[in-house]
């Protein structure tokens, strides 16, 4: 029955040639005090994508590690800047601690920094990660897109990203308006605020995890949900209230069986993102499907931890095969859509600065 798929997806790299790959990327990397790192990046990045096919042709990445060194020299002279902020109070000690004013002026900037500044430059490295790389990823020499603008991706992300803190805010809020009321009627105050915390913790803790699935479910709706191959768009259909419901049964089930349930959780998880993807050819949609189990999982994860742990680490581009592979195998395509009839519609960019934020604070999704 596998043989007789058209839309086959396969990842043919091994993790020997990966790993000779890493080896020799980490020694120039070290050797040139880390100025390789864009040329390693690139390096690896194609191997990967030219070991990934379709129906038997191989992706490509376009990128240069020139594109991604101009890039990673952004991403470095912002994120110094970030942390020249946070280092203020060890560089002069005396005026931020010692000086009312300074000290305001600090605390005032910290706040900005971690509530506006850092976030948004969360949401600009997400976008620039998929914006660069599927600019730089091509297919039969079409090449990818990503059909978004900043604007629209970086606003609706710090929406999603600030609903995360309402249960937060409003459980502290709650506790001191109880506290301030208690303390007016000359009740014990440490009393009451340990009966509000016990009466509203499990309601403020499935309102964030409603949060963190509506957080996750805009992240996939900006990411994947806006890619395309040529004329060959991918749509996700998820809903928060779907990832919320599996989130919610994960903590549940891993709970009471000892963290047994782990793995059907993994498949869900995993399944929500493949199977809500749509392929939009032509003004008709058809729906991604997924082979993936909890017995698959299992072997996955054990095997990838136990191949990591018994190699004190060297085994971790074994490992990453391992999980490409299997994203590949278990992903299928359906057989309505025509690869063959795809179109050229996307032009060439090559701005890598939210390519290298991402990297820097470790950002991105499941596949990309």
């Amino acid at each position: 029955m596998e043989t007789t798929r058209k839309n086959i997806i396969q990842f043919k790299g091994t993790g020997s040639q990966l790993f000779a790959i890493d080896l020799l990327n980490a020694v120039l990397t070290i050797l040139t005090l880390g100025l390789y790192y864009p040329w390693a990046k690139a390096r690896k990045l194609k191997y990967l994508y030219q070991h990934t096919e379709i129906a038997g042709s191989p992706f490509d990445f376009l990128g240069t590690g020139r594109e991604i060194f101009r890039g990673f020299i952004k991403a470095i002279l912002i994120l110094i800047g970030i942390m020249f902020a946070f280092y203020l109070p060890i560089l002069f000690p005396e005026k931020i601690y010692n000086n009312e004013l300074y000290s305001g002026i600090f605390a005032g900037v910290m706040l900005l920094l971690s509530s506006v500044v850092i976030p948004f430059f969360m949401g600009y490295a997400i976008f620039g990660t998929f914006r660069y790389r599927s600019a730089r990823s091509a297919w039969r020499g079409i090449l990818a897109g990503f059909d978004v603008s900043r604007k629209t991706f970086v606003s609706t992300y710090l929406k999603a990203y600030y609903l995360l803190f309402v249960p937060i805010v409003l459980i502290v809020v709650l506790v001191l308006i109880i506290a301030l009321l208690a303390e007016s009627f000359g009740i014990q105050t440490e009393m009451v605020m340990g009966i509000a915390i016990f009466v509203f913790y499990i309601p403020m803790l499935v309102f964030y995890l409603y949060a963190t699935a509506f957080y996750q479910t805009v992240i996939y709706q900006l990411t994947y949900g806006n890619l395309r191959l040529g004329d060959l768009k991918l749509n996700f259909k998820g809903k928060a209230k779907q990832l919320f419901a599996i989130i919610l049964l994960g903590g549940i089930g891993s709970a009471f069986t000892f963290g047994i349930y782990y793995f059907w959780f993994k498949r869900n998880m995993y399944n929500f993102l493949i199977e809500n993807l749509h392929l939009e050819q032509n003004g008709v949609e058809q729906c991604v499907k997924s082979d993936i189990t909890a017995g698959k999982v299992f072997r996955l994860e054990v095997g990838n931890i136990l191949l990591i742990l018994f190699t004190l680490g060297i085994g971790y581009s074994w490992a990453y095969c391992r999980s490409a592979r299997f994203i590949a195998n278990n992903v299928i395509v359906p057989e309505e859509t025509d690869l063959d009839s795809i179109k050229q519609t996307e032009q060439a960019y090559t701005d890598a600065t939210g390519e290298e934020l991402g990297s820097m604070m470790d950002l991105g999704g499941i596949f990309f």
